[in-house]
């Protein structure tokens, strides 16, 4: 009574926990990947970097801004007028309240190196945003290749667990008819044999397909050890394939060729600043001070009382041109080598689209061939195993049918498999 209680117990406790453990589609692994991943979170975090620094290129037309206040005294001897505005001056010992307002800005190069550095730090912007997508998009087609690699090894966990299925049919059929004695004992002992593999089979294969998950939350970002299935998903479904209008999308949409092409753009806005440097810097500033015998009449800003001035001036950094010229040169040789990036990344997207199409071309055949494959060895099998009941054929005719069956079933996996990754592989090269 104990033992099954026990077994009860046991039993219980599997199906709760095959129960218990989540199902996750394709869509939700990316969606826990993208959170968890360190690289997308790094990528982040710098193109947050990037938008400040943009808006520390605006505050620099911006003009700055001085204001001060102070109090004095006037020790004997500095009463009277003062011989400028008529302004009496009070007798010695009066107490006096100053007040100053300055607003002002340089601007480097007269305004061409500070707006040179605005659209550098813009296109720097714009180019992180396009590093964080091609880390998003490199994370999702890695996501992809494994997940599609557990269920591939589900998928060849199933073809190994029907196999065991048939051998074990097989093997009872081999023995009736020994029971019989219309068979002998060496078509018991070959059925035995080959069930015995099977079963090895589906062993390797449930270990394969443990490894593939234990990978897929790694890559996630999860606990290793945490129980989960994959939903079975088979493929796609087949795409309609347009090159011209495919190669263009993948130009427009790729993360990583934008990404080259503001790199390129913001080379280019560092040449232009460094050109700047060669011409003087403005600077432009109004100010305005006071100086009243009251605290309360400090901001009446009587002509009486106050003093106004305007400044503009231009400083020319004559004995900085070499190192000045020295940074243009440097600018447009790193301008040169993104021009040229921007190119090879050009073409890398184009080759990354063509071969798409070819592995898309390949599998989908292979995809058609597996199918026709499975139906006819599985027409084969059924042949087979009737003919060895009507004593019409040996168990040896059986056991190669049904593993050319097996193999059918195991090419169709792998077809499924190649074709999910060339779709992936496209859908990564247009920045889908």
């Amino acid at each position: 009574m104990k033992i099954v209680i026990a077994a009860v117990l046991i039993f219980g406790l599997m199906l709760f926990r095959s129960v218990a453990a989540d199902t996750l589609s394709l869509d939700q692994c990316i969606d826990v990947a993208l959170k968890n991943n360190l690289s997308v979170k790094t990528a982040q975090n710098t193109y947050s970097v990037s938008r400040a620094r943009v808006l520390n290129a605006w505050g620099n037309f911006l003009p700055g801004v001085s204001i001060g206040a102070g109090r004095s005294y006037r020790w004997s001897g500095y009463g009277g007028t003062d011989p400028f505005t008529g302004r009496n001056l009070g007798p010695a010992g009066t107490t006096f309240y100053n007040g100053s307002l300055s607003i002002g800005q340089a601007y480097q190069g007269l305004g061409l190196s500070t707006y040179a550095d605005l659209k550098s730090r813009q296109s720097n912007s714009r180019s992180a945003y396009f590093a964080l997508s091609d880390s998003r998009s490199a994370l999702v087609l890695l996501v992809k290749e494994n997940y599609y690699s557990a269920l591939k090894a589900k998928m060849l966990l199933d073809v190994s667990r029907d196999a065991v299925k048939r051998g074990e049919e097989r093997l009872r059929v081999a023995q009736s008819r020994f029971d019989l004695g219309s068979a002998s004992m060496s078509d018991v002992l070959k059925a035995k044999v080959q069930f015995g593999n099977d079963k090895l089979d589906v062993i390797r294969n449930s270990n394969a397909y443990e490894s593939a998950l234990t990978n897929l939350a790694f890559i996630m970002g999860i606990d290793v050890n945490r129980e989960f299935d994959i939903a079975e998903e088979s493929n796609q479904g087949m795409v309609s394939l347009n090159f011209d209008a495919d190669l263009n999308e993948a130009l427009a949409g790729n993360p990583g060729y934008r990404q080259a092409h503001f790199d390129y753009s913001a080379a280019r806005s560092d040449v232009l600043s460094n050109l700047g440097r060669l011409l003087p810097t403005l600077s432009i500033s109004v100010s305005h001070s006071t100086s009243v015998p009251q605290f309360a009449n400090l901001t009446d800003f009587k002509s009486i009382d106050a003093g106004y001035s305007f400044n503009v001036s231009m400083n020319f950094n004559i004995f900085n041109n070499f190192f000045d010229y020295a940074s243009i040169k440097s600018a447009r040789a790193t301008a040169a080598t993104l021009r040229e990036n921007l190119r090879n990344a050009g073409n890398a997207v184009a080759l990354a689209v063509k071969q798409a199409y070819l592995d898309l071309q390949q599998s989908e055949e292979a995809l058609k061939v597996s199918d026709e494959s499975v139906a006819a060895a599985q027409e084969d099998v059924n042949l087979a195993r009737e003919k060895y009941n009507l004593g019409a054929a040996t168990i040896l005719e059986v056991l190669d049918a049904e593993v050319s069956l097996k193999q059918a079933q195991t090419n169709r996996v792998q077809a499924v498999f190649d074709y999910n990754l060339a779709i992936s592989g496209l859908e990564r090269a247009m920045g889908r």
